[in-house]
């Protein structure tokens, strides 16, 4: 199959492609200066069976004004090019997998893919107005979009950064340590997108994440527990506020989400439990 994806320069995009080309696929990055050409989009896009939209500019920088509008663009105007493209297209690809953010839900409560309730705040408008784009993709292409948890890896992702401080010996909790922390390994974000590829069956929303609820301090001290370090620290939610702005809520609060479609429909995890998941990472 030729399978087109944007955003393919990042962590996942790379270890998708790696993917299918290993199971004689054959990906196509899509570069920001083909989405920049309509034309060339749509010709580009000719004879491709699935298109994968990972694009979005890092969130883990300090949001100033000017780089939160490059968060909301990188993803609202690429999903749109993208899709204002598909529906050009006389004979499109059977499938499109949009992803968006588990940032959606609400801090409260634990969701799964069914929940109607929203967030609130800069994380959730993203998400809401990135699906939105995506749900303008005409209806003859199944649409699937997923929801990413904090994604794990040993090459990037997420997990480099927050077992750092745990490799010097100065691991912490972070706030009260009840804010929800959803994660996914990479190896299985990677099988779920084989997933969703093979069970045709499957369409609007997936959460991508472990099947295993976990807050701060259970990842702090699990992260601990395995690496043999102490985590004796506390850091208050303050200290972040004033290192990371608005940006703080990233590591501050969080949610509880379930993944009951991946579930439901059989899915096997390779790592649901975070104990496991980190071992693999720091072997």
């Amino acid at each position: 199959m030729k399978i087109a994806i944007t955003g393919a320069s990042g962590f996942i995009g790379k270890k998708l492609c790696d993917f299918f080309l290993r199971d004689n696929h054959t990906p196509v990055a899509l570069s920001r200066s083909m989405l920049a050409s309509p034309e060339g989009l749509i010709s580009t896009l000719e004879g491709t069976d699935i298109v994968i939209n990972l694009a979005g500019a890092s969130i883990s920088k300090r949001w100033t004004s000017k780089y939160k509008q490059e968060i909301m663009d990188s993803r609202v105007l690429t999903t749109r090019r993208l899709v204002t493209a598909l529906n050009q297209m006389a004979a499109p690809p059977s499938l499109c997998i949009s992803v968006s953010a588990v940032g959606i839900y609400p801090d409260s409560g634990v969701h799964g893919e069914s929940s109607p309730m929203r967030g609130t705040g800069f994380l959730t408008h993203v998400c809401e107005s990135w699906e939105q784009e995506a749900r303008m993709l005409k209806p003859e292409i199944r649409l699937v979009i997923t929801r990413f948890g904090v994604v794990l890896g040993k090459e990037g992702g997420a997990a480099p950064l927050m077992l750092a401080p745990f490799r010097f010996f100065v691991g912490s909790i972070i706030g009260n340590g009840r804010q929800g922390l959803p994660w996914i390994h990479i190896d299985d974000l990677v099988n779920a997108m084989q997933w969703l590829i093979d069970h045709k069956q499957v369409t609007g929303v997936v959460n991508f994440v472990s099947p295993q609820l976990t807050n701060n301090e259970q990842f702090s001290k699990t992260a601990a527990k395995v690496m043999h370090r102490p985590c004796w620290f506390r850091i208050p939610a303050f200290v972040f506020k004033i290192m990371l702005g608005e940006g703080h809520t990233l590591v501050t609060s969080g949610q509880q989400v379930v993944p009951d479609v991946l579930i439901h429909g059989g899915f096997k995890f390779r790592y649901p439990k975070l104990e496991d998941a980190i071992r693999s990472i720091i072997s």
